[in-house]
Protein backbone atom coordinates (compact mmCIF):
# COMPACT_ATOMS: atom_id res chain seq x y z
CA UNK A 1 0.00 0.00 0.00
CA UNK A 2 1.42 3.52 -1.28
CA UNK A 3 1.29 5.94 1.27
CA UNK A 4 0.98 9.72 0.12
CA UNK A 5 2.61 12.87 2.20
CA UNK A 6 -0.04 15.25 3.85
CA UNK A 7 2.00 18.08 2.44
CA UNK A 8 0.89 16.69 -0.98
CA UNK A 9 -3.13 16.47 -0.52
CA UNK A 10 -4.88 19.42 -2.24
CA UNK A 11 -6.92 22.29 0.04
CA UNK A 12 -9.75 21.42 -0.57
CA UNK A 13 -11.52 20.86 2.29
CA UNK A 14 -10.05 24.20 4.02
CA UNK A 15 -11.27 26.36 0.88
CA UNK A 16 -15.08 24.22 0.84
CA UNK A 17 -15.09 25.80 4.49
CA UNK A 18 -13.92 28.95 3.80
CA UNK A 19 -16.16 28.90 1.11
CA UNK A 20 -19.25 28.01 3.19
CA UNK A 21 -18.48 30.44 5.63
CA UNK A 22 -18.75 33.26 3.45
CA UNK A 23 -22.09 32.09 1.42
CA UNK A 24 -23.63 31.93 4.93
CA UNK A 25 -21.97 35.93 5.70
CA UNK A 26 -23.92 36.52 2.40
CA UNK A 27 -26.87 35.45 3.15
CA UNK A 28 -27.08 36.82 6.87
CA UNK A 29 -26.60 39.84 5.09
CA UNK A 30 -28.99 39.19 2.65
CA UNK A 31 -31.47 38.87 4.74
CA UNK A 32 -30.87 41.25 7.45
CA UNK A 33 -33.73 44.41 7.47
CA UNK A 34 -33.36 47.39 9.03
CA UNK A 35 -35.30 47.90 11.73
CA UNK A 36 -38.46 49.69 11.35
CA UNK A 37 -38.42 53.16 11.39
CA UNK A 38 -39.94 54.61 15.16
CA UNK A 39 -43.70 55.55 14.68
CA UNK A 40 -44.68 59.15 13.31
CA UNK A 41 -46.24 61.51 16.07
CA UNK A 42 -49.86 60.88 13.92
CA UNK A 43 -49.15 57.07 13.85
CA UNK A 44 -48.92 57.50 18.30
CA UNK A 45 -51.49 59.48 18.36
CA UNK A 46 -53.98 57.12 16.46
CA UNK A 47 -52.81 54.13 18.14
CA UNK A 48 -53.46 55.62 21.52
CA UNK A 49 -57.34 56.65 19.89
CA UNK A 50 -58.17 53.18 19.18
CA UNK A 51 -57.06 51.76 22.68
CA UNK A 52 -58.52 54.24 24.56
CA UNK A 53 -61.89 53.06 22.00
CA UNK A 54 -61.02 49.44 22.44
CA UNK A 55 -60.78 50.23 26.31
CA UNK A 56 -63.91 51.75 26.42
CA UNK A 57 -66.07 48.87 24.89
CA UNK A 58 -64.54 46.69 27.11
CA UNK A 59 -66.38 46.27 30.32
CA UNK A 60 -65.99 44.03 32.93
CA UNK A 61 -69.59 41.82 33.70
CA UNK A 62 -70.36 41.11 37.29
CA UNK A 63 -72.37 37.96 36.00
CA UNK A 64 -69.36 36.58 34.17
CA UNK A 65 -66.32 37.86 36.49
CA UNK A 66 -64.38 39.04 33.79
CA UNK A 67 -64.13 41.31 31.46
CA UNK A 68 -65.55 41.38 27.66
CA UNK A 69 -65.95 43.32 24.99
CA UNK A 70 -70.26 44.50 24.53
CA UNK A 71 -69.34 45.92 20.89
CA UNK A 72 -67.27 45.20 18.09
CA UNK A 73 -63.91 46.36 18.23
CA UNK A 74 -62.13 44.81 15.04
CA UNK A 75 -62.87 47.54 12.94
CA UNK A 76 -60.48 50.86 12.08
CA UNK A 77 -62.10 53.52 14.20
CA UNK A 78 -60.69 56.64 12.22
CA UNK A 79 -62.80 55.24 9.22
CA UNK A 80 -65.79 53.35 10.59
CA UNK A 81 -68.34 54.78 13.12
CA UNK A 82 -69.54 52.17 15.01
CA UNK A 83 -72.83 53.70 15.84
CA UNK A 84 -73.83 54.53 11.86
CA UNK A 85 -76.91 52.61 10.33
CA UNK A 86 -77.32 50.63 7.67
CA UNK A 87 -77.74 52.70 4.37
CA UNK A 88 -79.28 49.84 2.42
CA UNK A 89 -82.86 48.95 2.59
CA UNK A 90 -85.36 46.18 1.33
CA UNK A 91 -85.99 45.60 -2.30
CA UNK A 92 -82.16 46.62 -2.98
CA UNK A 93 -82.42 44.71 -6.14
CA UNK A 94 -86.15 44.79 -7.53
CA UNK A 95 -86.26 46.44 -10.38
CA UNK A 96 -82.53 46.03 -11.51
CA UNK A 97 -81.16 44.14 -14.72
CA UNK A 98 -80.03 41.61 -12.08
CA UNK A 99 -80.38 38.12 -13.43
CA UNK A 100 -81.04 34.94 -11.68
CA UNK A 101 -77.71 33.88 -12.63
CA UNK A 102 -76.45 35.48 -9.76
CA UNK A 103 -75.43 33.13 -6.85
CA UNK A 104 -77.66 33.85 -3.94
CA UNK A 105 -75.92 34.19 -0.24
CA UNK A 106 -77.86 32.86 2.56
CA UNK A 107 -79.39 35.01 5.31
CA UNK A 108 -80.55 34.64 8.92
CA UNK A 109 -84.46 35.24 10.16
CA UNK A 110 -84.52 36.45 13.75
CA UNK A 111 -87.19 34.63 15.39
CA UNK A 112 -87.31 35.69 18.77
CA UNK A 113 -85.21 37.03 21.70
CA UNK A 114 -86.47 36.28 24.60
CA UNK A 115 -85.84 36.88 28.16
CA UNK A 116 -85.49 33.89 29.94
CA UNK A 117 -83.83 34.78 33.53
CA UNK A 118 -83.90 38.23 35.96
CA UNK A 119 -81.32 38.04 38.81
CA UNK A 120 -83.71 40.75 40.09
CA UNK A 121 -87.22 38.95 39.73
CA UNK A 122 -90.27 39.76 37.28
CA UNK A 123 -91.79 42.09 36.40
CA UNK A 124 -89.44 44.46 34.88
CA UNK A 125 -89.30 47.82 32.58
CA UNK A 126 -86.75 47.19 29.73
CA UNK A 127 -85.56 49.44 27.36
CA UNK A 128 -82.69 49.94 25.13
CA UNK A 129 -81.13 48.53 22.01
CA UNK A 130 -80.18 45.45 20.10
CA UNK A 131 -78.22 45.48 17.05
CA UNK A 132 -77.06 42.72 14.32
CA UNK A 133 -74.40 43.14 11.47
CA UNK A 134 -73.60 41.50 8.92
CA UNK A 135 -71.15 41.28 6.17
CA UNK A 136 -72.74 43.42 3.80
CA UNK A 137 -71.42 46.31 5.54
CA UNK A 138 -71.26 45.99 9.28
CA UNK A 139 -73.61 48.69 10.16
CA UNK A 140 -75.96 49.08 12.62
CA UNK A 141 -79.25 47.55 12.01
CA UNK A 142 -81.90 47.47 14.37
CA UNK A 143 -84.34 44.83 16.02
CA UNK A 144 -85.19 46.40 19.07
CA UNK A 145 -84.87 49.98 20.48
CA UNK A 146 -86.90 51.84 22.81
CA UNK A 147 -85.90 55.02 24.92
CA UNK A 148 -86.61 55.03 29.04
CA UNK A 149 -90.41 56.48 28.29
CA UNK A 150 -91.10 53.91 25.72
CA UNK A 151 -90.25 50.53 27.97
CA UNK A 152 -91.29 47.11 27.57
CA UNK A 153 -92.93 45.34 30.51
CA UNK A 154 -91.77 42.19 30.48
CA UNK A 155 -93.71 40.32 32.96
CA UNK A 156 -92.35 36.87 33.21
CA UNK A 157 -89.38 34.43 32.10
CA UNK A 158 -89.43 33.29 28.73
CA UNK A 159 -91.30 36.32 27.45
CA UNK A 160 -90.24 37.57 24.43
CA UNK A 161 -88.77 41.25 23.43
CA UNK A 162 -91.07 42.96 20.69
CA UNK A 163 -89.09 43.12 17.67
CA UNK A 164 -88.95 45.58 14.87
CA UNK A 165 -86.44 44.83 12.65
CA UNK A 166 -84.44 43.81 10.97
CA UNK A 167 -85.04 46.70 8.25
CA UNK A 168 -83.47 44.09 5.29
CA UNK A 169 -82.57 40.92 4.67
CA UNK A 170 -79.75 39.99 6.42
CA UNK A 171 -76.55 38.88 4.60
CA UNK A 172 -75.33 35.88 6.20
CA UNK A 173 -71.73 35.58 4.90
CA UNK A 174 -69.67 33.53 7.33
CA UNK A 175 -70.75 35.71 10.22
CA UNK A 176 -72.84 37.71 12.08
CA UNK A 177 -72.79 39.99 15.15
CA UNK A 178 -75.33 41.11 17.69
CA UNK A 179 -74.84 44.00 20.32
CA UNK A 180 -76.80 43.99 23.04
CA UNK A 181 -77.66 47.06 25.69
CA UNK A 182 -80.64 46.75 27.84
CA UNK A 183 -81.33 48.54 30.81
CA UNK A 184 -84.28 48.11 33.56
CA UNK A 185 -86.16 51.13 34.65
CA UNK A 186 -86.34 52.70 37.93
CA UNK A 187 -88.24 55.25 40.13
CA UNK A 188 -84.81 57.23 38.86
CA UNK A 189 -83.01 57.40 35.97
CA UNK A 190 -79.91 57.59 37.93
CA UNK A 191 -81.08 54.03 39.54
CA UNK A 192 -81.59 52.58 36.48
CA UNK A 193 -79.80 49.11 35.84
CA UNK A 194 -77.73 47.39 33.37
CA UNK A 195 -79.77 44.05 32.41
CA UNK A 196 -77.66 42.96 29.44
CA UNK A 197 -74.97 44.43 27.44
CA UNK A 198 -73.06 41.82 25.49
CA UNK A 199 -71.52 40.97 21.74
CA UNK A 200 -72.40 37.69 20.64
CA UNK A 201 -70.86 36.41 17.00
CA UNK A 202 -73.04 33.92 14.92
CA UNK A 203 -70.88 31.54 13.07
CA UNK A 204 -72.47 30.07 10.00
CA UNK A 205 -70.75 26.44 11.29
CA UNK A 206 -73.30 26.67 14.02
CA UNK A 207 -76.21 25.72 11.57
CA UNK A 208 -75.06 22.91 9.88
CA UNK A 209 -77.06 20.24 11.59
CA UNK A 210 -80.01 22.07 12.68
CA UNK A 211 -82.26 25.26 10.44
CA UNK A 212 -82.62 26.67 13.90
CA UNK A 213 -80.30 27.27 16.72
CA UNK A 214 -80.35 28.90 19.87
CA UNK A 215 -77.64 30.89 21.48
CA UNK A 216 -77.70 31.91 24.73
CA UNK A 217 -76.23 35.30 26.59
CA UNK A 218 -75.38 35.22 30.15
CA UNK A 219 -74.84 38.86 31.04
CA UNK A 220 -75.04 41.18 33.95
CA UNK A 221 -78.64 40.60 35.75
CA UNK A 222 -80.07 38.28 32.94
CA UNK A 223 -80.24 35.31 31.05
CA UNK A 224 -81.22 36.30 27.04
CA UNK A 225 -81.94 33.78 23.99
CA UNK A 226 -81.74 34.47 20.72
CA UNK A 227 -83.48 31.62 18.59
CA UNK A 228 -82.65 32.14 15.02
CA UNK A 229 -83.24 30.54 11.60
CA UNK A 230 -80.69 29.99 8.84
CA UNK A 231 -82.29 30.70 5.57
CA UNK A 232 -79.96 28.80 2.34
CA UNK A 233 -80.31 30.33 -0.93
CA UNK A 234 -82.45 33.58 0.33
CA UNK A 235 -84.41 35.94 -1.60
CA UNK A 236 -85.67 38.87 0.79
CA UNK A 237 -89.64 39.41 0.85
CA UNK A 238 -90.73 42.92 2.15
CA UNK A 239 -94.89 42.19 3.13
CA UNK A 240 -97.37 45.10 2.54
CA UNK A 241 -101.28 44.77 3.56
CA UNK A 242 -103.81 47.04 3.06
CA UNK A 243 -107.47 46.75 4.59
CA UNK A 244 -109.44 46.90 1.30
CA UNK A 245 -112.85 46.64 3.11
CA UNK A 246 -113.91 46.33 6.78
CA UNK A 247 -113.54 48.03 10.36
CA UNK A 248 -111.00 51.22 10.14
CA UNK A 249 -108.45 49.48 12.75
CA UNK A 250 -107.49 45.80 11.99
CA UNK A 251 -108.13 43.96 15.30
CA UNK A 252 -106.08 40.79 15.42
CA UNK A 253 -102.39 39.10 14.61
CA UNK A 254 -100.38 38.59 11.09
CA UNK A 255 -97.62 36.16 11.72
CA UNK A 256 -95.51 34.91 8.62
CA UNK A 257 -93.24 31.20 8.50
CA UNK A 258 -91.87 29.38 5.41
CA UNK A 259 -92.37 25.28 4.39
CA UNK A 260 -89.15 24.69 5.83
CA UNK A 261 -89.58 26.69 9.19
CA UNK A 262 -92.92 26.63 10.65
CA UNK A 263 -91.69 29.25 13.67
CA UNK A 264 -93.82 32.60 13.57
CA UNK A 265 -92.14 35.65 12.83
CA UNK A 266 -94.69 38.41 13.89
CA UNK A 267 -95.64 41.02 11.82
CA UNK A 268 -98.34 42.86 13.36
CA UNK A 269 -100.21 42.38 16.67
CA UNK A 270 -103.07 44.59 17.89
CA UNK A 271 -102.96 43.94 21.37
CA UNK A 272 -99.57 45.77 21.86
CA UNK A 273 -99.98 49.19 23.16
CA UNK A 274 -97.58 50.40 20.57
CA UNK A 275 -98.88 49.13 17.51
CA UNK A 276 -100.44 51.56 14.99
CA UNK A 277 -103.50 49.44 14.07
CA UNK A 278 -105.39 52.17 11.81
CA UNK A 279 -104.14 52.51 8.47
CA UNK A 280 -103.02 55.58 6.95
CA UNK A 281 -104.95 57.63 4.16
CA UNK A 282 -104.35 54.38 1.83
CA UNK A 283 -105.26 51.89 4.81
CA UNK A 284 -101.71 50.28 4.60
CA UNK A 285 -101.19 48.57 7.91
CA UNK A 286 -98.14 49.63 9.91
CA UNK A 287 -96.34 46.15 10.80
CA UNK A 288 -94.14 45.42 13.54
CA UNK A 289 -91.56 44.22 10.79
CA UNK A 290 -92.04 43.69 6.73
CA UNK A 291 -88.90 41.79 5.51
CA UNK A 292 -88.81 37.75 5.76
CA UNK A 293 -85.76 35.83 4.19
CA UNK A 294 -86.97 33.23 2.08
CA UNK A 295 -84.82 29.95 0.43
CA UNK A 296 -85.53 30.60 -3.31
CA UNK A 297 -86.80 26.53 -3.01
CA UNK A 298 -89.76 26.99 -0.10
CA UNK A 299 -92.42 29.13 0.52
CA UNK A 300 -93.36 32.08 2.25
CA UNK A 301 -96.38 31.31 4.04
CA UNK A 302 -98.86 34.71 5.46
CA UNK A 303 -100.91 33.91 8.60
CA UNK A 304 -104.29 36.04 9.42
CA UNK A 305 -105.72 35.68 12.88
CA UNK A 306 -109.18 38.59 12.54
CA UNK A 307 -111.05 39.30 15.83
CA UNK A 308 -114.86 39.60 15.04
CA UNK A 309 -116.22 43.20 15.99
CA UNK A 310 -119.08 42.17 18.04
CA UNK A 311 -117.01 41.04 21.22
CA UNK A 312 -117.41 37.59 21.19
CA UNK A 313 -113.89 36.74 20.94
CA UNK A 314 -114.49 34.73 17.92
CA UNK A 315 -110.95 35.15 15.66
CA UNK A 316 -110.76 34.31 11.80
CA UNK A 317 -107.85 32.56 10.67
CA UNK A 318 -106.86 32.66 6.98
CA UNK A 319 -103.62 31.97 5.25
CA UNK A 320 -102.20 33.01 1.88
CA UNK A 321 -98.86 31.53 0.09
CA UNK A 322 -96.20 33.04 -2.36
CA UNK A 323 -93.35 31.27 -4.20
CA UNK A 324 -90.39 33.30 -3.96
CA UNK A 325 -89.17 35.06 -6.89
CA UNK A 326 -85.66 36.55 -7.92
CA UNK A 327 -86.82 39.96 -7.87
CA UNK A 328 -90.39 41.60 -8.93
CA UNK A 329 -93.61 41.77 -6.95
CA UNK A 330 -96.81 39.22 -6.22
CA UNK A 331 -100.43 40.49 -5.23
CA UNK A 332 -103.26 38.50 -3.90
CA UNK A 333 -106.55 39.50 -1.73
CA UNK A 334 -107.98 37.51 0.78
CA UNK A 335 -110.97 37.76 3.04
CA UNK A 336 -110.28 37.07 6.65
CA UNK A 337 -114.00 37.66 9.21
CA UNK A 338 -114.65 41.47 8.33
CA UNK A 339 -112.02 42.52 6.39
CA UNK A 340 -110.83 42.25 3.23
CA UNK A 341 -106.95 42.37 2.62
CA UNK A 342 -104.68 43.11 0.33
CA UNK A 343 -101.23 41.64 0.30
CA UNK A 344 -98.25 42.71 -1.88
CA UNK A 345 -94.79 41.02 -1.38
CA UNK A 346 -92.02 42.26 -3.01
CA UNK A 347 -88.66 40.24 -3.57
CA UNK A 348 -85.00 40.91 -4.07
CA UNK A 349 -82.17 38.78 -3.96
CA UNK A 350 -80.04 38.92 -1.04
CA UNK A 351 -76.63 38.94 -2.17
CA UNK A 352 -73.18 40.01 -0.67
CA UNK A 353 -72.15 43.03 -2.79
Amino acid sequence: MEFIEDDALPMYIEEDEEEAAAAKQKRRQQSWKPPPPPPTKEEEAKEARDLAMMNKLHEYDPKLGYGCYNRIWFVDFDIFDIDEETQFGPMRFTDSDITDSHELTNSLNVLLVKIMSSDVGFPVNVYGTVIVRDRLDLKCIYIFRRNRHNCQLVQSEGESLILTGPSRGLVFYFDAYFEIDLKIKKDAEISDEQFCKALIDVDVGKFKSNKVARKTVVSWLSEVDFILSYVKNAVEGTVEIRILSGPEAFSGKINACTTNDPNPILLYDSDIDDAITLGNDNRVLQLLRRVVAVSKDQMLIVHYYACSDDQNGYMSHCICEFTPRFKGADKTEITCGVYMLQVKVTWSPVLVH
